[in-house]
């Protein structure tokens, strides 16, 4: 959903009475967050790019100057001196006799040289080789690592826009709940520190298992405590018979739909990335550049047990 659809989307609604002026209001700052984050991560997907391109010329005009110094060197490299001419024999012309042995010494110094030059341009085709293996294998894996950052930029847009519809569904449901307080406290406090351990990752990829774990967990009890809510509706007919309810119902529903798929995508992307990374050549340049293992997401279904997933999905 771009921009202008989803605001007159939020438009539509309000005007159909789906939603109220306060909880349009909360979407439309929800939308145009997810629109800034994604303007943001074009930016720096762009630089990056630039940056890649420059890399190459870079590499390009290193590897064109080592040619023309070896070149330089190569042609440069004085001739010895000409070995003395044997005097001719009296009695004998000037130029009627060759002498072998300096027809001997020419050949060898043209041998010699034609092996310099063979090396010299050996050396020059094996340096421009390496140099555009390691280019190549550099932009390969920063292309992966890329595409590992973009997907992780997906799943944090699902989840801040889980977290973005939580207060909405609150407010909508809690003059129906007067009993169930300590459901909807649960939830916000899951919400709060869910927020709390994204906030802390500052939008990069986590760096080890254990920060992978702590995200899941958070998300995972706010996923717990939205099943245990929509569990708890059912004993409430006319909040079901909201359609304010019914609209936020969905919206949550599509959301959970969206984490799973994009958690899915992640952890493809992660790994083809960290297999590539263990390949040679790519190890090599990896352990040099500082290219690191990408933690995979570990579905962890406790926090759903002994209860019926009210969004209807399969199970990781």
């Amino acid at each position: 959903m771009n921009e202008i659809t989803g605001s007159e989307q939020i438009s539509r609604m309000v005007a159909d009475g789906k939603l109220t002026a306060d909880e349009a209001r909360r979407l439309r700052s929800s939308l145009d967050e997810q629109v800034e984050k994604t303007a943001m991560f074009a930016a720096a997907t762009e630089r990056r790019t630039s940056m890649r391109k420059l890399t190459v010329l870079l590499s390009a005009c290193v590897l064109t100057f080592l040619s023309g110094v070896a070149a330089g060197w190569l042609f440069a490299t004085p001739a010895g001196p000409a070995p003395p001419m044997a005097s001719a024999p009296s009695g004998v012309q000037s130029g009627r006799m060759v002498d072998l042995s300096t027809l001997s010494v020419e050949r060898r110094k043209s041998m010699n040289q034609s092996v310099k030059l063979s090396s010299a341009v050996a050396i020059v085709v094996l340096l421009a080789i390496v140099g555009l293996l390691l280019v190549f294998v550099y932009n390969g894996l920063i292309d992966s690592r890329e595409r590992v950052n973009a997907a992780w930029a997906q799943v944090e847009n699902v989840y801040q826009r889980r977290l973005d519809l939580v207060p909405v569904l609150i407010d909508g449901v809690k003059t129906y709940m007067d009993h169930e307080r300590a459901t909807l406290q649960d939830l916000t406090e899951a919400r709060a520190n869910a927020v709390g351990v994204q906030s802390a990752l500052r939008g990069q990829v986590p760096d080890t298992v254990e920060q992978m774990k702590a995200l899941e967990a958070a998300q995972g009890q706010v996923e717990s405590a939205l099943a245990r809510l929509f569990a708890v509706v059912e004993n409430y007919p006319d909040l079901k018979a909201s359609q304010n309810f019914l609209t936020l119902q969905d919206q949550i529903e599509g959301t959970e739909n969206r984490v799973t798929v994009e958690r899915r995508r992640y952890n493809e992307f992660s790994r083809l990335y960290n297999a590539r990374i263990l390949k040679f050549p790519h190890n090599m340049v990896a352990t040099a550049m500082g290219f690191e293992h990408k933690p995979y997401f570990q579905a962890e279904e406790k926090a759903l047990e002994g209860l019926e997933d009210p969004f209807g999905r399969d199970k990781q």
